[in-house]
């Protein structure tokens, strides 16, 4: 069989000198925050740091760290080759509305660069976590500026907020519901102008008591939830202003409202943003308390190794994945259904050259499409509890490829079939390939071209 190798191009803000290469697999916080960690902090620290570096991750972040730690976490991450994001909110940067207090001066920033500028693995600023109000764009925008000045090659990270934040003008929230939301997120990537879109939402528990309606209810799993609805619209503005999408995902245990949490649900997020054309996976996991990924000594958890696990999968996958855009998203009928702000964002099965009929229970589909205009799918199970079995019909005979686990190479699974068996594990996902059986057999592989 014919194999063709494609170039691809790294992504990413064309104002800036730093590009997205490879598919990114991040954590935040990365090592214990405030006072979370138990024992001595560069112990904990290095094997927090360690045990990141070992599953598969290859980026953290050092949101909300304390200062001790961070620097700790710095210095870990140079031992451990594993790319680091800074913060140390004592110095410079912001959370939310905090700003009062710190004045950051061009003197703070010229300090920070050139105390970090030899470690060659700490590649960018974690510069403010989820901005939202004129004053807090202002003052993000500044330290932005300042430290493109001073060290231009850098990753200058900023994150948005979700639909459930309680943080709008008079603190009534940027919400669908009060048509609040999309302008914010527009404004957001306007005023932050940043190499990367990045928000996060965290559909399991409600710790902020802000979901209303769409609090999380243990039989309809994420049948509710806004974040499917909340992504379609990261997803269609990372378009618009052509950048890359990342996706914080819930991979820890809430502080409260969440009795019940398994990897499976991570698992399904993780998947779903894929689905969605995510080209970065940032797992949300607040170094220490209740993350079931390493515990508050640096020790590994119950989740550290289903994340290992996944982390191969995406990393055999992620070539693939960098070389793809999102075309089109489609859901089976019981997830949001007659909701009226998903109808304009997502797509029906109608619409689709490939696929026709209902999907199966709990299934979702993303179409997306490389620059050479070979098409491919990723198929979702979003029940986390139960696997799926089921089919999908097809509008023609097409010869179907699986995008390998293990490998990344891909595979004729079905040779000439007008109906697509799925067998699904809980919260899991396939990357498939498809051509019309009539056409010339090929298999294809990308190459980043700098």
């Amino acid at each position: 069989m014919k194999h063709i190798v494609l170039d691809r191009f790294p992504m990413g803000n064309k104002r800036f000198i730093w590009k997205q290469k490879d598919f990114i697999l991040s954590t935040f916080s990365g090592v214990p925050m405030f006072d979370y960690g138990e024992g001595d902090p560069k112990e904990y620290c290095d094997k927090y740091v360690k045990h990141v570096k070992e599953a598969g991750f290859n980026m953290m972040e050092l949101g909300w760290v304390n200062h001790e730690n961070a620097w700790l976490a710095v210095d870990a991450c140079e031992k451990y080759e594993l790319d680091v994001i800074f913060q140390d909110l004592t110095i410079m940067g912001g959370m939310q509305g905090r700003i009062k207090g710190l004045v950051v001066t061009e003197d703070t920033i010229k300090d920070v660069v050139e105390r970090l500028k030899d470690k060659k693995h700490t590649i960018g600023y974690y510069v403010w976590d989820e901005p939202h109000l004129e004053e807090h764009f202002t003052e993000a925008r500044r330290q932005m500026d300042m430290l493109e000045r001073e060290d231009p090659d850098a990753l200058l990270f900023t994150v948005a907020l979700p639909n459930y934040n309680n943080a709008g003008p008079g603190r009534v929230g940027y919400r669908w519901e009060n048509g609040l939301f999309a302008p914010y997120v527009e404004r957001f990537i306007e005023r932050m102008d940043p190499p990367v879109l990045s928000f996060d939402y965290y559909p399991i528990g409600d710790y902020f008591k802000a979901w209303g309606d769409h609090t999380f209810n243990r039989e309809n799993q994420l049948d509710d939830t806004f974040m499917w609805l909340d992504m379609a619209l990261y997803r269609k503005l990372g378009q618009k202003y052509n950048l890359p999408f990342w996706f914080y995902y819930q991979a820890y245990h809430l502080y409260k409202d969440t009795t019940y949490f398994i990897f499976p649900m991570v698992r399904c997020f993780m998947y779903g943003a894929i689905l969605y054309g995510a080209k970065g996976l940032q797992g949300y996991a607040v170094g220490g308390k209740n993350n079931l990924f390493c515990k508050p000594n640096g020790d590994k958890d119950i989740f550290f190794e289903d994340q290992k696990k996944i982390h191969t999968e995406i990393n055999a996958l992620g070539n693939t994945l960098m070389a793809l855009d999102s075309k089109m998203i489609y859901h089976s009928a019981e997830l949001l259904p007659g909701c009226e702000y998903m109808e304009p964002l997502v797509n029906k099965i109608d619409e689709s050259e490939i696929f026709t009929g209902d999907l199966p229970r709990r299934t979702s589909v993303g179409e997306l499409e490389d620059a050479y205009g070979n098409r491919y799918m990723v198929i979702l199970n979003r029940d986390y509890e139960a696997p799926l079995s089921g089919t999908i019909a097809m509008k023609d005979e097409f010869r179907v490829y699986e995008v390998s686990k293990e490998d990344g190479k891909q595979r004729v699974i079905h040779e000439n079939t007008t109906e697509l068996p799925i067998n699904l594990e809980p919260g899991d996902a396939v990357v498939l390939r498809v051509q019309k059986a009539s056409e010339e057999a090929y298999t294809v592989e990308y190459r980043l071209v700098q």
